[in-house]
């Protein structure tokens, strides 16, 4: 019998040094192979990731390491599918896929651990660590309130249960022609998004609680740029659209996330003293360059 294959697949944004430290975590883990994806769409932190990769492959870390890009920034879940769509092409493709963010490092046993999760229970479509990092409460995932875009740690009336794409497992089975995630989201939100459509699959998300990742938590963006600010409500508002029971209730969660968001967008912006949270919030049903500054 031939032994089932895992690939990773590591999104990098002009991180080389934070990637090469999270590709060194994975070696011993049973991975054959890892794509990276340049999605820096800059010459010299692409020069930056190739010399730092090279580096890892000179110490034979067990596994091969192939840098792809598409030439410009996907963002998170249009770069995953994009991966996910180059492996599932190949000749030959993995059986299992881990996504782990490159500011993030793997614990001992990790791969093991959450592939055995499948063999216990069929029903299993997902599975994450825990997530140790400086936001204690959300060890084991986040619950999502649906009406007013609040990220929670504990379940309630009007919350759905989520990993966040700092670290997942999942098997070839899962990934569609297209990829696994809702490309309409540029960053932000498309984790959610993909919990909440299998949650309402009937399939489960478990935690492998056994094992862990460490993630330093740093912004994907600068949280003071407009660039932040208007993916963070654009997300939220299109998981308004996304994650409704019935058609009739989408006006309800636009509406009422609409107004929590405004209230958000001016505590920050007295906060801050700037009306960039607010610019954030004016433009987010508008489609804008993706490019950060």
């Amino acid at each position: 019998m031939n032994e089932e294959t895992v690939c990773a697949i590591v999104l990098d944004y002009r991180g080389a040094e934070k990637t090469s430290k999270c590709l060194l975590s994975l070696v011993g883990q049973g991975i054959e192979t890892i794509y990276v994806l340049d999605n820096s769409g800059a010459e010299s932190s692409s020069k930056d990731l190739s010399q730092a990769i090279e580096r890892i492959r000179l110490t034979d870390p067990g596994f091969s390491i192939f840098i792809l890009s598409a030439g410009k920034n996907l963002g998170f879940g249009r770069g995953v599918n994009f991966v996910l769509r180059f492996d599932r092409g190949s000749e030959s493709p993995h059986d299992y896929y881990l996504l782990l963010n490159n500011d993030a490092v793997a614990g001992p046993g990790l791969v093991a651990s959450m592939i055995a999760r499948f063999a216990n229970d069929s029903d299993v479509a997902l599975v994450a660590p825990r997530i140790l990092s400086d936001d204690p409460g959300r060890d084991f995932g986040i619950w999502y309130h649906r009406y007013f875009g609040l990220l929670l740690s504990r379940p309630g009336r009007g919350r759905f249960h989520y990993f966040t794409g700092c670290c997942l497992l999942f098997r070839k089975d899962l990934a569609t022609d297209s990829g696994i995630f809702d490309e309409s989201f540029f960053m932000y939100g498309e984790d959610v998004e993909l919990g909440w459509r299998i949650t309402r699959q009937g399939r489960k998300m478990v935690c492998a609680e056994d094992v862990f990742v460490r993630h330093d938590l740093g912004p994907s963006a600068d949280r003071a740029s407009f660039f932040y600010e208007y993916h963070m409500v654009r997300s939220h508002l299109l998981l308004s659209l996304k994650t409704y029971i019935h058609p009739a209730e989408i006006s309800l969660l636009v509406i009422t996330k609409y107004v929590a968001l405004l209230l958000r967008a001016v505590a920050r912006a007295v906060r801050n003293r700037t009306v960039i949270p607010f610019a954030g919030w004016l433009f987010a049903w508008s489609p804008l360059p993706t490019k950060p500054s």
